[in-house]
């Protein structure tokens, strides 16, 4: 198989996966969340799935019931039809109360959501979901609809369903050689970019981890109901979270301005280095953004003083189509799916491939005798980069990215390089302290 064949491979899945989840309903605690994650079993069967029931608490937070709409209209005084769940399941704001009767234009603005950036569209609002202190009916309408209706009255029906049910995580673990663990996470629930994009890279991320042999750190991929699902996770197992090192949160990668590392919220991490350096191995023009930038997600909960769990982010800021109904598999680009993929794999090879180099020996090296001389006539600058920079600087306390960093040469060709000395019994490898 040419390396053609397996980029295509990997945008196949990726986008054929995407495209089969994106058409159910996932919010929370859901039946549409609930079929989601039994395809995410089917395409990994190894993985398991966590089940925390509605009315569970872990301090402050409480598991919401499993809910669904099961009707929802909205008609004129003469039957017309002005929108519905058949036309969009966002038309019934997520965890909306169900209500029936004939409103006023006036009334109904109280329990509208609508954007007039994106006129044409529903929009996803979730504020009922997530404040706790709202419970009421409300429903969402594109916005240059809203404006033309008259000032009448119209009838409007919501009948949803609230019931006992179970939220779910998709836990993937493969373990390494050292007990810290990398978590590579996304959020299953809303939309298509946002964020069923994420959520594609990561099962294809996992897939890659697969083939690898000897790991050397343990790779956790977790699929989680935004926020909620992480703050049950982390609560449940705090063993585990013990031993995680840093967290990747994957988000909308497949359409939008362009790409963006999200910093850590804590400076200057290891885990936010090795993402830095994988994106410009990729060779991508990206931006910094600061922790409390960009889209905020499942890395706050890691970030939390108390967790104090470095995360960073990567995601593609902004999007048009946020947090509406033109959120499809129609915007996605194949590409930027592959592009983040990519990314991530380099990101994985760093963390496996790094270590810090120590001299085995008192002395230098005769360098020209072990074929490890960059003449500095006739190649000055790999001569200073290499021969100077590089190798003045392993103290047995510097990795072969900050080495590399140091000489602004790309990492894998210092790792070659260092790998001769090693292969020579000029250097030993000493394992990365964590930041």
């Amino acid at each position: 198989m040419t390396n053609d064949d397996i980029t295509d491979l990997n945008v196949k899945r990726m986008m054929d996966l995407l495209r089969v989840l994106s058409p159910f309903p996932r919010m929370i605690n859901s039946p549409g969340l609930d079929k989601t994650f039994e395809i995410i079993k089917q395409v990994m069967p190894d993985s398991i799935i966590h089940e925390y029931p509605s009315g569970m608490e872990c301090e402050d937070w409480v598991v919401p019931c499993s809910w669904s709409a099961k009707d929802g209209v909205m008609m004129d005084e003469t039957g017309n039809t002005i929108a519905s769940i058949e036309e969009n399941h966002l038309f019934v704001v997520p965890y909306s109360e169900s209500v029936e009767g004939w409103f006023t234009k006036e009334e109904i603005e109280r329990h509208l959501y609508t954007r007039s950036d994106r006129p044409n569209a529903f929009s996803l609002e979730h504020r009922n979901a997530y404040d706790y202190q709202l419970v009421d009916w409300g429903i969402t309408l594109p916005y240059n609809r809203w404006i033309n209706l008259s000032q009448k009255k119209y009838y409007i029906k919501i009948v949803v369903d609230c019931k006992p049910g179970s939220m779910k995580v998709a836990e993937y673990f493969l373990e390494g050689r050292r007990p810290e663990t990398i978590c590579i996470c996304a959020h299953i629930d809303e939309l298509c970019n946002d964020n069923l994009s994420g959520c594609v890279v990561a099962v294809e991320l996992a897939r890659y981890l697969e083939r690898l042999q000897n790991l050397q750190y343990s790779y956790q991929l977790l699929l989680v109901p935004e926020m909620f699902g992480t703050l049950f996770y982390v609560y449940s197992n705090l063993e585990k979270i013990k031993k995680t090192v840093g967290m990747l949160n994957l988000e909308a990668l497949g359409t939008g301005f362009e790409w963006c590392l999200k910093k850590a919220h804590k400076q200057n991490t290891r885990i936010e280095k090795v993402l830095r350096s994988a994106m410009e191995r990729e060779g991508i023009s990206f931006k910094e953004v600061g922790f409390f930038e960009g889209y905020g997600n499942d890395e706050r909960v890691y970030a939390w003083p108390s967790i104090g769990i470095p995360g960073v982010s990567l995601q593609r800021y902004p999007f048009e189509e946020y947090h509406t109904s033109d959120d499809t598999p129609s915007i996605i680009n194949s590409q930027f799916l592959f592009e983040a993929f990519e990314i991530g794999k380099i990101f994985i090879q760093i963390l496996e491939k790094d270590y810090v180099p120590q001299y085995t020996k008192k002395l230098q090296p005769w360098l020209t005798r072990n074929g490890l001389y960059f003449d500095c006539q006739k190649t000055p600058e790999d001569f200073q980069k290499f021969n100077n920079i590089v190798l003045f600087g392993v103290n047995g306390r510097l990795t072969i990215m900050e080495l590399a960093k140091a000489a602004g040469l790309d990492f894998f060709h210092v790792y070659d390089y260092i790998e001769k000395f090693v292969q020579k019994g000029l250097v030993k490898k000493l394992d990365v302290e964590w930041s």
